[in-house]
């Protein structure tokens, strides 16, 4: 029987690697790592958005990003169709990134991205971050 439940454990992890790859590569966008995000930032050209919540952006956020508050992302893009537009939100299992990049796509952008990771992830490592609350006190 424990030969049966492991076999059926270890499809089922395939599966699910499998499956999460293959739509990876279905999307109209690309996605980065931290660091390929951390090297490009504020560079010209280059325009962040966080899709985040409000108490998450006002705690933290990447230097420079905009906070995309509502549904329609087109107000808060750039005119220039061939910049960099990278959108990232709270960790790996939130879909508010990928669904903007997707919109993006959708209004003509060409270099689309994501970060997986979001604003955890990039918190976790180290990396610097913005917050309104430091804002406020300047």
């Amino acid at each position: 029987m424990s030969k049966v439940l492991r076999s059926f454990s270890i499809f089922l992890l395939l599966s699910l690697v499998l499956g999460a790859l293959a739509s990876a590569q279905d999307e109209p966008f690309t996605m980065l790592s931290m660091q390929q995000v951390s090297d490009i930032l504020g560079k010209p050209g280059v325009y962040v958005f966080d899709v985040n919540e409000q108490e998450i952006y006002a705690q933290h956020h990447l230097p420079g990003a905009v906070h995309v508050t509502d549904a329609k992302l087109k107000k808060y893009l750039p005119r220039d169709k061939n910049a960099t537009v990278i959108f990232y939100c709270a960790e790996r299992r939130c879909t508010g990134s990928a669904m903007a990049a997707r919109e993006a796509v959708k209004l003509g952008y060409k270099k689309v991205y994501t970060m997986p990771e979001g604003i955890f992830g990039w918190v976790g490592s180290g990396r610097p971050t913005e917050s309104l609350k430091a804002s406020a006190q300047n």
